[in-house]
């Protein structure tokens, strides 16, 4: 009966998700293959709370509930182990050993599974209503524990370390609070593992169900989420090919600026491709500088060109770059068309609009 109530409720989370995401996906932007591990990911969930609450009813018979029972164990394992990778990459992108908790987990995660199938790994008993799963194989036991304990060992370390890296705090806050309640589940579990005590099989199941529930919150609150959770961009900056800067807006202090601080050779750089702007085709291309990276499009036809300096390039921005060189060349193509020597960048104060429609994102809470 209780196995039933919690299977509907995280069926109807799920299924209230994907349809809110389905209706607002215009709010949503993501990477193409971070869209698919998350797709995995929440199978993988689904896949193991509904296979951890059905191996426990007695309406199956022993053999298969042992069966859903590996099901339950194999899922968990895979379900945690990318949430932790998936925390780790998003806030140690430039870490030079962002591979290693990565690695550590799926090393004992084979431990796991090797030793999962040693014949009689566990003990089936029954009381009253249920089945409950004894470890049969100390060695099977100490492993999942130890593969738990360096999930929430490293999730809060890089938290901790990788909270400066969130653009927008408020969802680094979010985070404290979605990693804390994804450790209390795994602890719950952890103890329900090494007692077989229902009540914390109960408690983890209300604290999953909660977790699962505040994670669709800071969806539906934080449609920037898969998008730019660690990405910061600084500065976006529009030059005529003559050189003359035409717009330029700080991210960060979210004010339009009438100097670039772009400087050195970068700035050279710059000058030399507007300098032959009509002889190039309008392009996305990247200029590298040190700890920041450069999208650069330029429209030959109205000639003049727009930078972006980020934290991380990617094909989100390359995007929302492309989109808004549309919009601005759609409202300014007949002024630009038209210019004589002296141009009136005050005309250009539109492009402000653009920014927040195409960057949103990106307009972090300090």
């Amino acid at each position: 009966m209780i196995a039933s109530i919690f299977i509907s409720t995280i069926v109807i989370i799920f299924v209230f998700g994907v349809i809110y995401v389905l209706l607002n996906r215009g709010k949503y932007e993501t990477r193409v293959g971070f869209f698919a591990v998350i797709i995995i990911y929440f199978i993988n969930e689904i896949t193991y709370f509904i296979s951890f609450n059905l191996s426990a009813e007695n309406f199956f018979n022993t053999p298969f509930a042992l069966i859903i029972w590996y099901i339950s164990i194999i899922t968990r394992n895979i379900s945690i182990g990318m949430f932790a990778s998936m925390h780790n990459f998003e806030l140690n992108k430039d870490s030079r050993v962002r591979y290693l908790p990565t690695l550590i987990y799926i090393f004992i995660g084979g431990i796991i599974l090797s030793l999962l199938f040693v014949p009689d790994s566990f003990i089936v008993i029954q009381k009253d209503f249920e089945y409950f799963y004894l470890f049969n194989h100390v060695g099977l036991l100490t492993s999942i524990i130890l593969f738990n304990f360096c999930i929430i060992l490293f999730s809060w370390v890089i938290q901790i370390k990788g909270y400066h890296n969130f653009a927008d705090k408020k969802l680094g806050k979010f985070n404290y609070i979605v990693i804390l309640l994804f450790s209390l589940n795994i602890i719950l579990y952890s103890l329900y593992l090494i007692t077989l005590n229902t009540y914390f099989k109960l408690l983890h199941s209300i604290v999953y169900l909660i977790s699962i529930g505040f994670f669709l919150v800071v969806i539906i609150k934080k449609p920037n989420l898969f998008a730019v959770i660690t990405n910061k961009i600084y500065d976006l900056i529009i030059f005529h090919k003559s050189g003359i800067l035409l717009y330029s807006f700080n991210f960060q202090t979210r004010e339009e600026v009438d100097e670039s601080l772009l400087k050195g050779s970068i700035l050279i750089g710059i000058s030399h491709i507007l300098a032959n702007l009509t002889n190039v085709e309008a392009q996305v291309t990247h200029i590298k500088m040190k700890n920041r990276a450069v999208v650069f499009n330029f429209n030959t036809k109205l000639g003049f060109a727009t930078l972006l300096i980020a934290k991380h390039r990617n094909k989100i921005l390359e995007s929302a770059v492309n989109k808004f060189m549309q919009d601005f060349s759609k409202i300014n193509e007949e002024y630009l068309l038209n210019l004589d020597r002296l141009i009136d960048v005050s005309k250009f104060k539109n492009a402000y609009k653009l920014v927040i429609k195409n960057f949103s994102h990106y307009l972090t809470d300090v």
